[in-house]
């Protein structure tokens, strides 16, 4: 968590400096830049929002039971066994 607040705010940072430049030289691509800096800073901001929901719903599921897991298994073996002998040649 700290590791991402400091690269947020190193891109924020990042992008005042090029904002400032952008306003004392007076170039537009430098303003771009620094708008394109924010929009990655609000998207690491946003991703990790999106993961942390979803580590914390994955980490709250149930194990699958041992007795339920043959089966599980069993099916993966029929499928790839299924898969082997299908017909991959495309006849109009």
């Amino acid at each position: 968590m700290a590791i991402l607040l400091l690269l947020v705010l190193a891109l924020v940072l990042w992008s005042v400096r090029l904002l400032h430049g952008a306003y004392r030289l007076r170039d537009f691509s430098l303003l771009l830049a620094s708008g394109l800096v924010a929009i990655s800073a609000g998207g690491v901001i946003f991703v990790y929002s999106l993961m942390n929901g979803c580590v914390g719903y994955l980490s709250q599921a149930q194990p699958i039971p041992e007795s339920d897991a043959a089966v599980i298994m069993s099916d993966v073996a029929y499928f790839e066994s299924a898969s082997g002998t299908t017909n991959t040649t495309f006849s109009p």
